[in-house]
């Protein structure tokens, strides 16, 4: 063979692969986009959005009183003690509220107060808070209808039987999309496919019965986002805007998309300043109720934290501190985070993301306590991270 044909060869092979390449890209773009971004995470110091996404934009209008300081509550070594801890753990921020008060304020040398951070799970406890906000609206009946009267893919498929308090208290039954780098695996695809909802719905079962037991699986509270963008036949940022943002006087957030004009992401992904966490922190607290108005009933919040018949630790997308030990042993929530005793106060109950995002809630406390941090990378998190640290902390340097 001559060295010009096996040129020509070569180079044939070469066009040849590059435009198979650019054919399986513009299949599914953003799958590719979103794939690079995982391989190659963007600073974990740069403000918590992840793109595509759509803007949510608040009016500002309610703002949390601060406390003088010589009105504080909480010792000086407790807030001190509690901010070590924050940056041991190389957190963005930490707020206490206590009394409805902003007692104490701290953020990283690089951060700010209305930087964006990202919630990872911490959005699942707000998909029960809609729920609750549609039963009231008389979108949906019951936590308790099956989810195929509002996904009419599933109707008369044993998946539509799946009710949709059995998706809030992670029992659907549903199979979880495992990790791996294999970029057309499920797992992969619901992440970061353009056209995630298709991923999402051809979900199979797990072999179990839906109700028999607990299993956190993120596509639960992506399906739930499904049934309400569905019921209210609007785009999910504007449900979550004029049902929640507006209405607690929040400020500004940013919804993950699985491409423009796309699905909105509901299990994670929802960046927002940290002082917008505790006004949510605020309307858990209040039984649904912050900035004088009624978000929620409170009868939805005391659902939302009573046990399920399943975990003790989990209610209606929302994990509980009451036992002890408060957190599981295993299981997603928990990776390197260890709780060194129970909850001084046992009603403790929290929102929980990646990389130890949390909003902690202690009625019997009037307290809140954010926290928030890094959530990109494989280790987000430093092994050690105790959960029960601040709110034990705190409640011991209550003043008297």
């Amino acid at each position: 063979m001559s060295m010009r044909l096996f040129g020509q060869i070569a180079l044939g092979l070469v066009l040849l692969i590059l435009a198979g390449v650019n054919l399986v890209y513009w299949q599914d773009p953003w799958l590719w986009r979103g794939y690079v971004r995982m391989v190659l995470p963007p600073d974990h110091r740069a403000e918590g959005f992840v793109v595509p996404d759509e803007e949510i934009r608040g009016d500002n209008s309610f703002q949390i009183p601060v406390a003088a300081p010589e009105s504080r509550t909480i010792s000086d070594s407790a807030l001190a003690a509690v901010d070590a801890f924050a940056d041991r753990f190389e957190s963005y921020a930490l707020i206490v509220v206590h009394k409805g008060e902003v007692q104490h304020e701290w953020y990283a040398a690089d951060w700010t107060r209305d930087k964006l951070t990202q919630s990872q799970s911490m959005h699942k406890t707000l998909q029960a808070v809609l729920i609750g906000i549609a039963i009231a609206d008389g979108k949906i009946r019951s936590a308790d209808e099956p989810v195929g009267n509002y996904i009419d893919e599933w109707r008369g498929d044993p998946r539509g039987a799946i009710s949709l308090r059995q998706l809030m208290m992670m029992s659907s039954g549903l199979e979880r999309p495992g990790f791996t780098l294999d970029p057309f695996s499920r797992g992969m695809q619901w992440l970061f496919s353009g056209d995630s909802t298709r991923i999402i719905l051809d979900t199979p079962m797990a072999g179990w019965a839906p109700g028999s037991r607990w299993e956190y699986n993120d596509l639960n509270s992506e399906i739930l986002g499904m049934v309400l963008s569905r019921v209210y036949d609007a785009r999910y940022a504007e449900i979550l805007r004029d049902k929640v943002w507006l209405p607690m006087g929040g400020a500004r957030a940013r919804v993950h998309v699985d491409e423009p004009g796309g699905r909105a992401y509901t299990s994670c992904c929802l960046g927002a300043p940290a002082m917008d966490w505790a006004r949510i922190g605020l309307m858990l607290l209040g039984r649904g109720r912050v900035n004088g108005r009624q978000i929620v009933s409170s009868d939805w919040i005391k659902e939302m934290t009573t046990p399920s018949p399943v975990a003790r630790h989990y209610g209606l997308q929302t994990w509980l501190g009451y036992d002890d030990p408060p957190i599981p042993n295993q299981g997603a929530g928990s990776t390197d985070a260890i709780a060194s005793g129970p909850f001084l106060a046992r009603d403790t109950f929290m929102t929980w993301g990646r990389g130890q995002q949390h909003v902690f809630v202690v009625p019997s406390q009037d307290l809140v306590v954010v926290r928030l941090g890094p959530w990109t990378g494989r280790n987000p998190i430093k092994p050690g991270f105790d959960v029960t640290f601040f709110v034990n902390t705190i409640m011991s340097g209550f003043k008297p």
